[in-house]
């Protein structure tokens, strides 16, 4: 899987780490994607998506497709994570942002795979997947989660 970051806002994030990630979550669920692009944004781009994209006022953490095959056969999907909505996240769980970005970019990669939260039994399950897949691949990814 090739994981393309487009990095729209000015914070600084450690874009070889959530490709790293990416990958980790892509190994472990077997998933068969040609390309993930992850698109880094601000609150304002984030609630102009979430508006046009779920009819929804206000920013979010992450906006995620399932994937989809594209009129050149690849397989590809895209995800929407918000940083600033991501450091809030961290710092009202008291964990670092890059924590906070990897388990948002995990969710972003189940959502790749076909995970919903629409329901919250569903939810839980998927926040247990992206919770087992991280502490799995801590060392690989380089990250810790405080």
């Amino acid at each position: 899987m090739r994981v393309e970051i487009r990095d729209l806002q000015s914070e600084p994030v450690d874009h070889d780490l959530l490709g790293r990630v990416a990958s980790s979550v892509g190994e472990a669920e077997q998933l068969n994607l040609d390309l993930l692009s992850l698109v880094l944004v601000d609150d304002t781009t984030m609630e102009h998506l979430n508006c046009t994209l779920r009819n929804t006022a206000g920013t979010t953490d992450v906006i995620a497709f399932e994937a989809e095959v594209g009129p050149d056969g690849q397989a590809e999907a895209e995800a929407y994570i918000s940083v600033p909505q991501a450091a809030a996240q961290a710092a009202e769980h008291g964990h670092s942002v890059a924590w906070e970005l990897a388990f948002l970019v995990a969710h972003a990669v189940l959502h790749a795979a076909g995970y919903t939260d629409a329901d919250p039994e569903d939810r839980a399950a998927m926040l247990d997947r992206q919770r087992t897949i991280l502490q799995e691949h801590k060392g690989l990814s380089g990250f810790a989660q405080n």
